[in-house]
């Protein structure tokens, strides 16, 4: 590993933390190493990025090996946009465009001091690997003595809890979205507007504001269709709830919350709705603390849903068909959820998200927070405004 780089997104402590960290856990479960080829986990273990466009093209993936013991090594088609932000000092590279070469991995696997002949890949539960499949499948065919095993619970277990200079970004990526949101609320939601326009405008002034760029724009409008993120040119309605759930990036972080607005003046049911939702992620937020699980704070939720005279959303929520809050970080959604069946634990260094979403009458609201476990309980990123805005219309 280089001592120094000329573009760094984190110091060299940093990313050593990250490679011992996951050496440990592999000694545990006999691994002797890691193929890392998904755009996160490459991003990572290495400190940059793994593609030329990101998720916009899959044409020249990169691979990231590290072994228990020797120096993580990199094989990529485009080792010279690496250098300047990666640690890593094994770059090699190949050319290929027209399908992906696995024998470069298995040479690249030569150099590895085998101990147990087993390999660990991101097969697990929200895992993706980077790679065709076909070459993945042809990489166990050409390594017949070596065990290929599931490595997800590995990398979940690292990237959910956060360092200090990751929790830097993800506090920027929450300070931007909401004051992006809030300049929306206050002059930019008119009459005639469609709900792509205003996903439109919200990521103009993300970019605006200081992201790298949005992550994601969801309009809650109750409606089919709300969260589909080719937005339609459907005009927003007078009277409604306009709740924009959005996320900024900087660098390779971000965050996911909403807030609410209605077009027009609020009635009393959507004030209503509004303040018992509030109540309930409160009670879920004043709950969070290291040694729980994720499932002690669903049952919160709904305890707390059932004292406000509310019901959930659906019945999914209730049943461990969907959640009431998830960790985020690199991604929107992270593990771990909310949910009766995740018996994760909270610990320091976890962001999660605290989200309930519940009906009173034929009002619906969905309400979200996020926060860092801490030592002592819990610290509320995302501390824009929970004002019920009123937009004139």
């Amino acid at each position: 590993m280089k001592d120094k780089i000329e573009y760094p997104l984190f110091s060299r402590k940093e990313m050593d933390r990250r490679c011992d960290k996951a050496r440990k856990l592999m000694a545990q479960k006999k691994i002797d190493v890691l193929l890392i080829t998904g755009e996160e986990n490459f991003q990572y273990f290495s400190g940059t990025c793994a593609s030329i466009a990101l998720h916009n093209s899959v044409a020249r993936p990169s691979v990231l090996l590290l072994p228990l013991e020797n120096e993580p090594v990199i094989l990529t088609q485009m080792a010279e946009n690496l250098v300047l932000s990666t640690y890593v000092s094994d770059l090699r590279a190949f050319s290929s465009v027209l399908h992906f070469p696995h024998e470069v991995i298995v040479d690249a696997l030569k150099d590895v001091k085998w101990k147990y002949n087993r390999l660990g890949a991101e097969l697990g539960h929200e895992q993706r690997m980077g790679i065709p499949v076909q070459a993945y499948l042809a990489l166990m065919a050409a390594m017949p003595k070596t065990e290929f095993v599931d490595a997800a619970d590995i990398i979940v277990k690292l990237r959910m809890i956060k360092s200090l200079e990751e929790l830097a970004y993800i506090r920027k990526a929450a300070d931007i979205t909401g004051r992006a949101r809030q300049r929306l609320f206050d002059r930019h939601i008119t009459p005639g507007m469609t709900e792509r326009d205003v996903a439109r405008k919200i990521g103009q002034l993300m970019m605006e504001e200081g992201a790298d760029r949005p992550a994601f724009v969801h309009l809650q409008l109750d409606l089919p269709g709300d969260m589909n993120q080719f937005h339609y040119e459907r005009p927003l309605k007078k009277g409604t709830i306009l709740a924009v759930d959005a996320g900024a990036y900087v660098q390779m972080y971000t965050v996911d919350y909403p807030r609410h607005a209605t077009l027009g003046k609020a009635t009393d049911a959507q004030k209503d709705v509004h303040r018992r939702v509030l109540d309930v992620c409160k009670m879920m937020a004043d709950s969070l603390k290291p040694g729980l699980r994720a499932s002690d704070i669903h049952r919160v939720a709904v305890a707390a849903i059932e004292k406000v005279g509310a019901t959930a959303e659906s019945p999914a929520r209730l049943t461990g068909g969907a959640r009431f809050g998830h960790g985020q970080g690199m991604l929107i959604t992270e593990p771990p959820s909310i949910n009766p069946l995740d018996h994760t634990v909270l610990e320091p260094g976890m962001v999660i998200s605290t989200e309930p979403a519940i009906r009173v009458g034929a009002e619906h609201c969905k309400w979200e927070d996020v926060h860092v476990i801490t030592e002592n309980g819990h610290e509320q990123i995302s501390v824009e405004t929970d004002a019920l805005r009123e937009i004139a219309w």
